[in-house]
């Protein structure tokens, strides 16, 4: 679910989420993760417009339904250089990617995971601070352990 083509920290000025969820959506293409970068998009796109994903403490977590997701993953990006995200700003971005077959159950089990261990400041304070790809996929891989 977490592999370090999909967990990165970024110095880049992104000027909006979209940027992002393209940015990720690509990263998550070069990594197998997703067979249509444009279908993929769309949908998480698509859901944006239904309610912000911004879920506060400067966190974002899109998501998407389609049928380009070959296998679950949850694409990382810590932004040195948050960004607007509808009304917050954002500067770790947790993008979750399920196939359709599994995705009611899939997908409510990695956004609570993510959910359980965001709610903690000293998690946040940790991925926060890793400044490298490497030292941000350390912090993240752990949380494999909980499937």
């Amino acid at each position: 679910m977490f592999e370090p083509e999909i967990v990165k920290v970024s110095s880049v000025q992104f000027k909006t989420k979209e940027e992002i969820i393209v940015h990720l959506s690509q990263l998550a293409l070069d990594a197998g993760k997703i067979t249509d970068v444009d279908s993929y998009i769309h949908a998480v796109l698509e859901r944006e417009e239904t309610a912000s994903t911004a879920v506060g403490f400067g966190i974002a977590i899109p998501h998407g339904e389609a049928v380009a997701v070959r296998e679950s993953f949850v694409a990382c990006l810590h932004l040195m250089q948050p960004v607007t995200w509808d009304h917050d700003e954002v500067d770790l971005v947790f993008m979750i990617g399920v196939p359709l077959s599994s995705r009611n159950k899939e997908h409510l089990r990695i956004l609570a995971m993510l959910s359980r261990h965001l709610m903690k400041e000293d998690f946040r304070k940790e991925l926060r601070s890793a400044g490298t790809d490497h030292a941000f996929y350390e912090c993240m891989k752990f949380l494999e352990n909980e499937r």
